[in-house]
């Protein structure tokens, strides 16, 4: 690997960018600085390894030193403010045309079929976690993204997914789920035009009739490139979650997106899955 390639240059990079500080504390003995503590979050994530592993790989291959334990309480401590404006970084344009929102879930790590039976339980006890994330139909990139431990409405979370994207978005593409007025509206008065197919026996609202009566469907399928990033993104890092609580699974996955914008020019991270599987 190049060394204009290597990981931890663009994980550097992009804390010069947004302009954190070296430290995310303010009191306490100051060892490792924050974007060193990201970086192992991150490789964890590619290369789906333990705590233990990873603070093994960052002392082999970048030559840092540290304890697992200390990766173990970043992913705990480090906020989501943080997680969002790295992924935020991550996006060079100065003006999204075409953008796209769904949600999926993620699974969590379930019990085991002997404690299933020894409970009397005939069926695995889950609870999928729910991820809603806005992406660039055109750069094939996800530029915000929003996690929950109990499944709601997706459309109450498309404001403030809007609100997190650093630039400007002009269409956006939503599936049916998403159909309400009231979301249409507030969209048009922050300056996107949103596309959604109204439900049947739709009858009520001006966004909607609109909707209803001249609706342009060849450029809505294009909304089917976020079902597609979706599948790149389990395929590439998995789609169940090893984290038990919501704040490190918030972080789980954050790590996975921000990889996905990073290895996607390069295709560093899917050549590194080939090479593996060799």
């Amino acid at each position: 690997m190049k060394k204009s390639e290597r990981l931890d240059r663009k994980i550097n990079r992009l804390f010069k960018a947004v302009g954190h500080p070296r430290w995310a504390h303010h009191m306490g003995p100051k060892k490792f600085q924050t974007w060193i503590l990201c970086l192992g979050q991150i490789v964890k994530q590619v290369y789906q390894l333990s705590y233990r592993r990873a603070a093994k790989f960052l002392d082999e291959f970048y030559g840092i030193k540290l304890h697992w334990t200390t990766l173990q309480k970043a992913a705990k401590r480090l906020p989501k403010s943080l997680w969002q404006s790295l992924l935020a970084a991550t996006i060079e344009v100065g003006n999204i045309a075409l953008a796209a929102g769904d949600g999926t879930g993620f699974a969590r790590t379930g019990p085991s079929s002997y404690y299933l039976r020894r409970i009397g339980q005939d069926w695995p006890v889950s609870r999928p976690v729910q991820a809603i994330t806005l992406i660039d139909v055109k750069l094939r990139k996800f530029i915000a993204g929003n996690f929950f431990a109990k499944p709601h409405g997706e459309a109450k979370r498309i404001p403030n997914l809007h609100k997190q994207v650093p630039v400007s978005i002009d269409v956006l593409l939503l599936d049916k789920g998403f159909d309400a007025e009231w979301l249409h509206q507030w969209l048009d008065e922050n300056g996107t035009f949103s596309v959604a197919p109204v439900r049947k026996g739709c009858r009520r609202g001006r966004h909607r009739k609109l909707l209803r009566d001249c609706f342009d469907w060849c450029l809505y399928w294009q909304r089917n490139i976020v079902e597609s990033l979706f599948s790149a993104l389990k395929r590439l890092f998995g789609s169940t979650l090893k984290c038990k609580h919501i704040r490190t699974q918030t972080a789980e996955l954050f790590c996975r997106l921000i990889a996905y914008n990073l290895g996607y020019r390069l295709r560093l991270f899917l050549l590194s899955q080939t090479d593996r599987n060799l």
